[in-house]
């Protein structure tokens, strides 16, 4: 079994989580030039500013790459201030992608209260949760190691916004799929594509939270189950 605590493998797992970084980095790079065009109509006018889907997008769409530059600065640079930046980054691309998302589905059911409650109250918990989990991460100097270390987190916490995200994201993904099957006018390629957006986002969110949630979850069996045999 792989000692996920020794030196070699942390070393290992570092060097490949830098170069995912780097990979992640350049795809973002690559989806926000070839996709500019949408920024550039609205700077001409040729697009109306609808707020705040619009700003939501903008936000999501350049947070993650704020978050990319910040992950890869940590490389070389620890401190408080930028684990807390990162993880601000992070949060606030996947908390703006699923309220524009949740916003998309709104108006797929016109606003109807009985859609508009339910996911503006779940989605009030996901942000408050979200907005936590951004200062969980504590540094301090370590001599030892001539830099800022983390001393201590919180992977409940994490693991509870991982699969409260999960949960929403499959709730927005149910009403779409609703509106799409129930509402007459639903059957237009329009809605169909919002339909199969909404898929994919969540195909993708659901891995992406679905990974870390599951090693948290393993993690933490383990010191347990180990802590009642040893005790």
């Amino acid at each position: 079994m792989v000692d996920w605590s020794s030196p070699q493998e942390i070393a290992l797992d570092s060097q490949i989580f830098e170069r995912i970084i780097f990979v992640f980095l350049g795809i973002t790079l690559w989806e926000l030039f070839s996709t500019c065009g949408f920024e550039w109509s609205l700077l001409r006018g040729h697009r109306r500013f609808r707020w705040p889907l619009v700003f939501i997008f903008f936000l999501s769409r350049y947070c993650i790459l704020l978050a990319f530059i910040g992950l890869i600065i940590s490389i070389s640079v620890t401190t408080q201030a930028l684990y807390v930046f990162n993880s601000w980054a992070g949060n606030m691309t996947f908390l703006c992608s699923s309220t524009s998302l949740m916003l998309r589905t709104i108006a797929l059911w016109e606003r109807k209260l009985t859609v508009v409650i339910p996911l503006g109250i779940l989605c009030a918990g996901l942000w408050t949760i979200g907005y936590r989990t951004m200062f969980i991460v504590r540094a301090a100097w370590s001599d030892s190691a001539g830099a800022c270390v983390v001393i201590s987190t919180d992977p409940s916490l994490l693991n509870v916004l991982y699969f409260y995200t999960m949960g929403f994201d499959f709730v927005i993904l149910v009403y779409t799929f609703l509106a799409l099957i129930t509402k007459h006018t639903a059957r237009t390629d329009l809605w169909k594509l919002l339909f199969h957006d909404g898929l994919v986002y969540f195909l993708v969110t659901f891995t992406a939270n679905c990974i870390p949630a599951v090693s948290f979850f393993y993690e933490e069996s383990q010191d347990a189950r180990n802590s009642y045999l040893y005790a």
